[in-house]
Parts: structure tokens; C-alpha cells; sequence
């Protein structure tokens, strides 16, 4: 697929009054003028030394970053399910300058896929964020970080992208995922090293406190479900069938279908995710559902990226199937018998993945059991923990398969599970995914009295194996190819896992880049939409076109320091909007408050707003850069 990202340019940096340094009491004044000029001097150079060597303050314009960092971008509260969710905006400028035609209109939400008219909302800029220089000048880069570069094909402008390749390293993208080249020609997956990092990169698959509640009404099936195992009834999801109404035991659902509560039961009972995906088209249709829908694997589907208007319009390509999740939920425990027990379960393709709490013992082990067909006793302990204490209160839990990695974290904390919690997965044998990844997410108890709620899910991202058709040519802006030549096709067959699998097998390919001494490799955190190193072109005719020179490496991005005001009054909309023309009219304020655009080969003051008051700021993406 041909990326449609403008290369994430820098912005001008920001920099603040150098006498913003100095601080103190104003000593006493002596010297006249000569001890004034100088004063100043001082604070130039140290505010100069200060920019060079230390930190400097940058604009991030367009969304190759998403979602660690966001380039100018709206944020939407989704009109059918109330998620909230950012979406790119970043093609509705060129050069500063508004582009009518180019104006976003609508975007379809991540979390329900409703089709939501955001033409009118506010545009806000990108993430302001302070860059460390410190780091690179006398350390050494690490992988993951994420850096300030000059781009090597114009060393003038400044780029920022993830570091994942390290010098004389080989780096493969394959289904997904990155991975290092040994020197004996194997490969091993690269993991976040720090499990903050892994968490920055996951993106929503389904929150279950915003359910399709008005598609419910006309029958489309909720996504989660206490079900009864049942691999004969054609209605059953991979093996799983809802559990017939009016039973006496197993999970009540409320009346507004975001909890679940069990009583205490001598047999496990499950409750399951479904990934039942309704369609733009589908919210638009009033009528009782007239067909049964078909659940379809997870995709690497982006918010950020679908929308209509801008340079490209249409909806995001998300055709390929990810495997890699987090499940998480809060639960209540109350009354434990000596049997109780709780089950958070992931599968990925052949793999079933448990994390089996003992309620009683206070103990959690984390299982793995290859080919689903087996027998319970075949799981293979990974990892366990003692001193796990789950009884009689109200805890967060997560649960997460991700870069052949299992975490558990217990109310945000992190829980040891040991080495082979971490375990190897040979990357060239790709089953593919099977009919458990129609329904990959799942909870039992049993011998427990147990609610949950805030039912979440995550996926890990998804690196396209896409690049250049030619690795030696000198093109600017060489033609590139999609990980996979038949998208559509994939898209078509994402609810028979075994037909993608096929078509996947003989349409994709993997991406290899290697990079020689002091050579590092940046990709963006927005994959689908980031023209980064798998894509540059070579016109400076290097030998590898991908690799950034140490040389250009400016400093390592560390903290969000304003992302942007949120506005209030007038609908949350604050004030100009594009219906102010009495503010649009007045000299005084149009140039402040509207961008210009070209009408006629000359500028002209648009009724696009630039700059929206009141607003107050937004604390909460405050935040480190991980």
C-alpha cells in the first residue's frame, strides 16, 4: 500500500527568553550599562550552551509517532459509543498554509467503527516535547528510545522515529514483529525491554464501557458472552456457543452490559470475547438485523489514520491479523472456597496462553499449550508467583502475550513470573492464525463469588514489512511495495482465518535492513501511515538508504511537555469558531486567530480557526516519553 504520510518534519524549535534562566534576587546595580550589556551576554551564552548541549524544545507537525506522539490531530468523542480517540489532521495544512479541499470531514471510530462527522471540531497542534541531548554526546544510543535525528536525505530538517536497529546489526519485520539476525543466521524476536515501553505502543482493540448499545437493540451480538463449550453446533465461535438463557449458575451480565457477576460454582464458567466488527454501512442501517454476523480476526486497524477528506481519502487497510494482546478488567472477589480458582486466557494462533490464579493458595502460574486440541493436562508451566492475594476485595488485573512475552500486572504493579515467562517461538514457523483467534480473549471461575468489569482489550503494534521495490536506486522518491499483494483479498477473508492464512502465505513478504558501523535504524510508531526508514528514498546515493549515521543523531526525546489547551465554553469548542465571522472580520483578530489560505495566487484569511480560547491544560499527556 502506498503510504500516504507527509515525512514528519520538525518544526522551527521552541525557545524561551534567555533571561528565563537566570534566576535569584536582582543584584545591586553598580556598573551602569557596561554590568546591563553584559548581564545580557551572559544569559545568551548560557541559554546558547544550555540549547546545544542539553535540551531543546520541538514541535512534532504530523502523526508517524501515533500514538506516542501526536502531530496536529482532533480529538473526538465517538457519537455512537462515547470512545474517545485522536485522528490525524495533519494534511489539512501545507506549509502553514489551509488547504480547503484537504479538509478532514469524518473518521470512523477504532472501538465501534461508527462513521463520526468531525469536519467542524477543533484542530489542535501537535505534542510540544523537550529532546535530552545529553545522552547521545556521551552515552550510548539504546534501542527503543525514541530520537531526533537529521534526515539523511536533507540533513537540514529534523525527523523523530523509534531506534530499533543498533550498528552492524540485521533487522527483519516479519508478520509484525521485529527481529535481530544472529551471527549462526538465527533469529530472536526483539522485546520492549521495559514492559512501560510495551504498554506505550499498544493501541484499543474494545472497551467494553462503550458498547455498540443501539446496535444491540437491533440485534447485533454483544461481544462478550458467557458461553458453554460446544465445537458441534454451527453457531458456536471457535468451539464456544452462548450459554442458553435461564440457566441456574454461570455469569449474569447487568442491565447495561458492562459487568458480569458469578456465584460461587463447582465447574468453571467462561465468559468470552468475540471479535464481531460492525461495519460504517451498518450503523447507518435502522432495520433489525436480518443475518447472522461472522466474527473476523483482530487486525492492525488505527484510528488515528481512518478518515475522509484530506490528500487520501478512505479507510485505513487493516488487513493484517494481530496476535500479539493485553486483556485487561477489574474484578471483585468475594467469598473463596478451597477450590477457587480464576483463569484470564489469550490465544494466538496454536498457542493457548493461561494465567491460572489460585484464589485460595494465593498463587498465579502462567501456562502455554500448543495445538488447542489436546488435553488439559498437556499445559506447559512458563512462569508462577506466590504471595498473590486476590481474596475479598476489588483489583485491576492485566494480562498480556506480547513479543513471545507474558505479563501480569495486579493494581499497576508488575508480577516476577520468572525466565520462561519469556519464551522462544521459532518466527519461521508461522501457523498462522486458526479459528481461536475469532474469540482469543477469555475469563473463567469457579469455586468463587466474582464480578467483573472494565473489560479492555490491547494490541500490541504491527510493523509493516513494507519498502522500496529497488534497495539502489537513487529516486527521491523510489516506488515501494505493501507487505502483502493481495490486501484486498485479506481483508475479504478475515473471518476464515485458514483461507487468510493461505492467501497471507503466498502474498506476503518480510523486510530485512542491514546496517553497518555506527548505522542505526528509526521506524516510526505509526506503521501504516510513517515514512520512515523502511521507505526513504536515496538521491545522496548511499549505500544503505535506511540507516542513520551517528553523526545525525540529535538527542532522545524524553518528555511531553504541553500537548495542547483543552478549549471550554461554547461546546467545548471555545471561541473563534469557523462561524465567527465577526471575529474573522476584524483585523485584530483574524490574523491571530484564523490561518490563511491561497484564493487566487494570494493569501487570504480563511474561516479556519488556528488558535481556540478559552482552554485550560491537559495535565494527563504530561507525561515521560517511553
Amino acid at each position: 500500500m502506498t503510504q500516504s504520510d507527509t515525512p514528519p518534519k520538525m518544526q522551527t524549535p521552541i525557545t524561551g527568553s534567555a533571561s528565563d534562566l537566570l534566576t535569584g534576587n536582582e543584584p545591586e546595580r553598580r556598573g551602569g550599562w557596561r554590568e546591563t550589556i553584559e548581564s545580557f551576554a551572559i544569559a545568551f551564552i548560557l541559554a546558547f550552551v544550555f540549547k546545544t548541549f542539553e535540551a531543546e524544545a520541538f514541535v512534532i507537525p504530523t502523526g508517524s509517532m501515533a500514538p506516542t506522539l501526536y502531530g496536529r490531530h482532533k480529538d473526538i468523542d465517538c457519537e455512537a459509543c462515547g470512545h474517545n480517540y485522536a485522528v490525524g489532521a495533519s494534511e489539512e495544512l501545507q506549509n502553514d498554509w489551509y488547504e480547503p479541499t484537504s479538509r478532514i470531514t469524518s473518521s470512523y471510530c477504532p472501538n465501534c467503527r461508527n462513521e463520526n462527522d468531525i469536519k467542524d471540531l477543533p484542530v489542535f497542534k501537535g505534542d510540544r516535547i523537550l529532546v535530552n541531548k545529553f545522552p547521545f554526546e556521551f552515552g550510548q544510543p539504546k534501542r527503543w528510545d525514541v530520537t531526533v535525528f537529521k534526515f539523511p536525505e536533507q540533513p537540514n530538517v529534523n525527523y523523530i522515529k523509534r531506534m530499533v536497529g543498533l550498528p552492524n546489526e540485521t533487522i527483519v519485520i516479519r508478520q509484525g514483529n521485529l527481529y535481530l539476525v544472529n551471527p549462526d543466521g538465527g533469529r530472536q524476536i526483539l522485546r520492549k525491554a521495559d514492559p512501560l515501553k510495551q504498554d506505550t505502543l499498544q493501541l484499543p482493540v474494545f472497551d467494553n464501557d462503550h458498547p455498540e448499545t443501539r446496535l444491540h437493540a437491533l440485534g447485533w451480538p454483544s461481544r462478550w458472552a458467557a458461553v458453554d463449550k460446544d465445537s458441534d453446533d454451527p453457531h458456536a465461535v471457535a468451539g464456544w456457543i452462548e450459554s442458553k438463557t435461564g440457566a441456574k449458575t454461570g455469569w449474569k451480565v447487568s442491565d447495561d452490559s458492562r459487568s458480569f457477576s458469578l456465584a460461587t460454582s463447582n465447574q468453571l464458567k467462561w465468559l468470552r470475547y468475540r471479535h464481531f466488527v460492525p461495519t460504517p454501512e451498518r450503523w447507518k442501517d435502522n432495520e433489525p438485523l436480518d443475518f447472522r454476523p461472522r466474527p473476523q480476526l483482530i487486525t492492525d486497524f488505527c484510528g488515528y489514520n481512518t478518515y475522509e477528506g484530506g490528500h487520501m481519502p478512505g479507510r485505513d487497510q487493516d488487513c493484517y491479523w494481530v496476535g500479539d494482546l493485553t486483556f485487561g478488567c477489574e474484578i471483585t472477589v468475594g467469598e473463596v472456597q478451597a477450590t477457587g480458582r480464576l483463569l484470564l486466557e489469550l490465544v494466538e494462533g496454536r498457542r493457548r496462553f493461561r494465567a491460572d490464579f489460585d484464589l485460595a493458595a494465593g498463587t498465579v502460574r502462567v501456562t502455554s499449550k500448543i495445538d488447542l486440541n489436546r488435553t488439559e493436562d498437556e499445559d506447559e508451566e512458563l512462569g508462577r508467583s506466590e504471595g498473590i492475594q486476590l481474596k475479598n476485595g476489588r483489583h485491576t488485573l492485566r494480562f498480556a502475550n506480547v513479543d513471545d512475552r507474558l505479563c501480569i500486572w495486579i493494581d499497576g504493579q508488575l508480577i516476577d513470573l520468572g525466565p520462561r515467562a519469556s519464551y522462544r517461538q521459532d518466527p519461521t514457523d508461522f501457523p498462522g492464525p486458526g479459528y481461536g483467534d475469532l474469540s482469543p480473549v477469555g475469563i473463567a471461575a469457579r469455586g468463587a463469588q466474582v464480578t467483573v468489569s472494565h473489560l479492555a482489550i490491547f494490541r500490541d503494534i504491527y510493523y509493516r514489512s513494507e519498502m522500496v521495490r529497488d534497495a539502489n536506486t537513487r529516486a527521491e522518491n523510489p516506488s515501494s511495495r505493501a507487505e502483502s499483494s493481495d490486501e484486498t483479498g485479506l481483508i475479504d477473508a478475515l473471518s476464515n482465518p485458514g483461507s487468510w492464512h493461505e492467501l497471507y502465505s503466498s502474498s506476503a513478504s518480510e523486510a530485512v535492513f542491514e546496517l553497518g558501523p555506527d548505522e542505526f535504524l528509526m521506524l516510526g510508531d505509526n506503521s501504516p501511515k510513517s515514512k520512515d526508514g523502511r521507505l526513504w528514498g536515496n538521491a545522496r546515493g548511499a549505500a544503505r538508504r535506511h540507516a542513520v549515521p551517528r553523526s545525525a543523531l540529535v538527542g532522545k526525546a524524553f518528555y511531553i511537555y504541553w500537548p495542547h489547551g483543552q478549549p471550554f465554553l461554547n461546546n467545548g469548542h471555545g471561541y473563534p469558531d469557523d462561524k465567527d465571522s465577526l471575529m474573522r472580520r476584524l483585523p485584530i483578530f483574524n490574523r491571530w486567530f484564523y490561518h490563511a489560505t491561497i484564493e487566487n495566487d494570494q493569501p487570504t484569511i480563511s474561516d479556519y480557526p488556528q488558535f481556540r480560547v478559552p482552554f485550560y491544560p491537559q495535565f494527563r499527556r504530561m507525561k515521560r516519553i517511553r
